[in-house]
């Protein structure tokens, strides 16, 4: 009974030193600083996937945070390079430059992290190099931009071209677009803020004239108007009825472009003229396109007419440039062979003005006028409108020419002189008495 009592004493030791055993196998929790320092040191050497494990098994949850928030920090930021360079190669300048900015900024490590080591896979200098060179791109486009927006300043100045004013505003866009691809530089390139600000003084520059150029050339649209109204074809003696009506609707047509770029002028410039202005110089090409269609009239209605002076429609509507007492001429010129050549235009004069017509010759030979119907084959009886107790020179008169003339329409009969060449002007005149046209 005693050797069973001692073999349980025993067997109860041995199960209670095999849980002792057992129990002291068990391995101890890893030293926190130990962790840290672990993972500080691979995070240095570029190895986070590494550290990231490391600091994942800190006990401490808020000293874990502290650490694995500051790896995704930096994990983003090293991102944030990679996606800059990318950028830079595939979207351009700009975008690598926005993406740069993007980046924020690298992010202060925790201890025992040496700031030194703080960027092991060198994302900051990375970014620097990427800022850099898209900064660089972006200084040699606004140079190149500046350079051809001073081409288009010295045209505008100069009145080389076509649109003295379109040049200048090509300047001034040149000028805005070098600015502001310098100021975008300037991050990286600092001297490229003082190029920037060169760039705005020269678009003031560009700005002013193209405002003073838009304001001239809307004070001389009546003038540039009346040029396209008074154009002649090459050869108006050889113009048939269709020949007429297509130049005309051709000179209308550009008459049309013109006020539509008169019209986007006083859009894209607002408040350079007073709306009364406006309306005036507007009103001057509106009145000499609606004209036309009493050239078509008079086709239709009037028959044998000869051959047609230019332009074709005169009238104190009409003026010089420079000169609104004084209105152009139609001309016409030819080789007389034998007997008379005859011509045929139209004066516009309103009703209930006494205006003259007076054609004008280039030497002393004779010439007749007549009214609508009476002109080269007509049958009917003529009568010389010529009034010649009040002719001067080489100028034929026709005195209160509005009441005289059927719809304006006159036929000019010109007789043999000195030599078979000729030629001669048609004009209306407010007062042939007074020489006032």
């Amino acid at each position: 009974m005693k050797r069973l009592r001692l073999t349980a004493i025993a067997l109860i030791a041995s199960f209670i030193l095999a849980a002792s055993c057992a129990t002291s196998s068990k391995p101890s929790p890893p030293d926190q600083g130990e962790l840290i320092a672990d993972g500080a040191r691979l995070f240095s050497e570029g190895r986070l996937d590494e550290a990231e494990r490391a600091w994942s098994a800190i006990a401490d949850p808020g000293i874990r945070s502290r650490y694995l928030s500051f790896l995704e920090a930096y994990s983003a930021f090293d991102a944030a390079a990679s996606g800059a360079e990318t950028t830079l190669s595939s979207s351009g300048p700009e975008a690598a430059l926005a993406a740069v900015k993007a980046s924020g900024s690298l992010p202060a490590p925790p201890t025992p992290i040496d700031p030194g080591s703080a960027d092991p896979r060198g994302a900051k200098e990375r970014l620097d190099r990427v800022g850099t060179a898209a900064s660089s791109a972006l200084v040699a486009r606004a140079s190149e931009a500046e350079r051809a927006a001073d081409a288009d300043l010295d045209s505008a100045r100069s009145g080389i071209g076509t649109d003295p004013t379109a040049s200048a505003g090509k300047a001034l866009g040149g000028f805005e677009e070098a600015g502001r691809l310098y100021r975008g530089a300037s991050v990286f390139m600092p001297q490229a803020e003082q190029d920037a600000k060169e760039a705005d003084a020269k678009a003031r520059v560009a700005r002013e004239l193209r405002e003073r150029l838009a304001k001239e050339s809307l004070l001389s649209f009546p003038d540039r108007m009346g040029e396209v109204f008074a154009r002649s074809p090459s050869s108006p003696a050889k113009m048939s009825d269709k020949d007429i009506l297509a130049f005309n609707a051709e000179t209308e047509g550009m008459i049309s472009a013109g006020l539509s770029d008169f019209d986007k002028t006083v859009a894209d410039h607002p408040g350079i003229l007073d709306s009364d202005t406006i309306e005036r110089l507007r009103g001057s090409a509106q009145r000499l396109s609606a004209r036309f269609a009493r050239i078509e009239s008079a086709i239709k209605a009037v028959k044998d007419r000869g051959k047609p002076v230019m332009p074709l429609i005169i009238g104190v509507f009409n003026p010089q440039p420079g000169d609104p007492q004084r209105s152009r001429p139609a001309a016409f010129s030819g080789q007389l062979t034998g007997g008379s050549d005859w011509w045929w235009g139209i004066a516009d004069i309103p009703k209930g003005l006494a205006q003259d017509l007076v054609i004008a010759m280039s030497d002393s030979r004779p010439v007749r006028i007549y009214a609508a119907g009476q002109g080269a084959g007509s049958t009917r009886p003529a009568s010389d409108l010529v009034n010649p107790l009040f002719k001067v020179g080489n100028s034929w008169p026709v005195l209160n020419a509005g009441a005289r003339l059927d719809q304006g329409v006159f036929h000019i009969e010109v007789g043999p002189g000195e030599s078979p060449s000729y030629s001669g002007e048609a004009v209306v005149y407010k007062s042939f008495m007074t020489r006032t046209r």
